[in-house]
């Protein structure tokens, strides 16, 4: 019988490919598998890359407007004098958004508690530990991600594989063979889709891997393309969405020649997430290309404008700040600066940062405190952490 993994995905249904739905122009074959002694079905094997596929004309002005928003972005965030006051934001934001999709349901706040009690090298136990873990492991793979393109790494094998052992090395995630290909059948709960049988993924990845290092179309099409590719081939027993919408990212990134990775998409497909994998599901049943490539291209002008617009407001509250507060101390420039790029703080390590004493520390806090920069971040005392509130919900809403 074949060894069968299930993939989480929220939420659970009855799982199995609904074989009558491929017409004539799918974009694979359906290959017979056995599912148990009682039944059978079809797994799904995607045609290899390049797609026999080019965008139709009536797309291009689409795609031109798209390529014009997250210019703009790169535009914007470039000139930023501490560019991270945007990317930090946008990239927890999308670890968070991503592992939602995937059932897995973090507010920002929480994730801030935890991670101000990681900083302070404290065990933070709860009922949702894992959660805020996974969120935690997918917004380091993120920075990962980042740093390894920045410093020329191709979109290859070595790099998936890796970022994939990062994303995976938490206590859920850890079993689940991080980093290596699946050695079985997988499906996806609440899913009509099979992914293909695991003797494939070696020649199958092969061809993605190559589709990914050689420039083939329009940067943007070439990305959805590819994120499309990777999610139907499902080469990993665990984490295959949430790495699939990282790697777009990082397409984008890299093939848009970027400054910093702006663009993150999992908060618009979050809330179409039933047109997100409809549209998916379609290409592999019809070949129905041109409407996935249009979601996606409504979705990089949606988030590259909503990004541009925190930009403008997290640099408008930079000049506030700075103008309205320096005058408390000499040392408050420096804490608003820092506040821009992590929206909280603690006199332990506000002391460390400004090499003042922790008295020190503590007044210039209550100082921003009475000033209504800073407020007291619940569930967190010895020491007390405080949160930049304005900063924190323009940044996560």
């Amino acid at each position: 019988m074949m060894k069968l993994q299930v993939e989480k995905f929220a939420p659970i249904a009855r799982f199995g490919m609904q074989a009558e739905k491929f017409g004539q122009f799918k974009t694979g074959l359906l290959v017979p598998i056995k599912i148990n002694e009682r039944r059978n079905d079809y797994a799904f094997s995607p045609n290899p890359l390049p797609a026999d596929w080019a965008p139709d004309v009536k797309l291009w002005p689409l795609i031109t407007e798209a390529r014009a928003a997250v210019s703009a972005l790169d535009g914007a965030g470039g000139i930023l004098p501490n560019p991270s006051l945007l990317f930090r934001p946008l990239q927890r934001r999308e670890a968070i958004k991503s592992n939602r999709i995937e059932g897995t349901y973090v507010s920002a706040e929480e994730m801030l508690r935890y991670e101000v009690h990681k900083s302070l090298n404290k065990d933070y136990h709860g009922e949702k530990i894992n959660d805020w873990q996974e969120v935690m492991e997918y917004d380091l793979a993120i920075g990962v991600g980042c740093e390894r393109i920045a410093q020329g790494d191709p979109l290859d094998r070595k790099l998936i594989c890796d970022l994939h052992s990062k994303l995976l090395s938490g206590s859920r995630g850890k079993y689940k063979s991080p980093g290596h290909f699946r050695d079985g059948q997988v499906y996806v709960s609440g899913s009509r889709y099979i992914p293909p049988t695991a003797d494939l993924i070696e020649s199958q990845f092969a061809n993605l891997e190559e589709y990914l290092t050689s420039a083939h179309c329009d940067p943007l099409v070439r990305a959805f393309i590819a994120h499309y590719q990777f999610e139907a081939i499902h080469p990993f027993k665990d984490g295959n969405g949430r790495l699939g919408r990282l790697l777009l990212s990082l397409c984008i990134y890299k093939w848009l020649g970027h400054s910093h990775a702006w663009l993150y998409l999992s908060e618009y497909f979050e809330k179409n997430r039933a047109e997100y994998i409809d549209r998916m599901f379609n290409i592999s049943t019809n070949g129905n290309w041109e409407e996935w490539i249009e979601f996606c291209l409504l979705g990089t002008i949606e988030q590259a404008n909503s990004a541009l617009d925190k930009c403008r407001k997290l640099n408008d509250i930079k000049r506030r700040y700075e103008q309205k507060y320096s005058q408390l101390s000499p040392r408050m420039g420096l804490i608003i600066n820092g506040l821009l790029s992590i929206p909280y703080t603690d006199a332990v390590q506000l002391s460390r940062d400004l090499g003042v004493s922790r008295p020190t520390a503590q007044a210039d806090i209550l100082k921003l405190c009475e000033a209504g920069v800073l407020k007291h971040l619940p569930g967190t005392s010895r020491p007390k952490a405080y949160s930049a509130s304005e900063i924190f919900e323009i940044a996560y809403d």
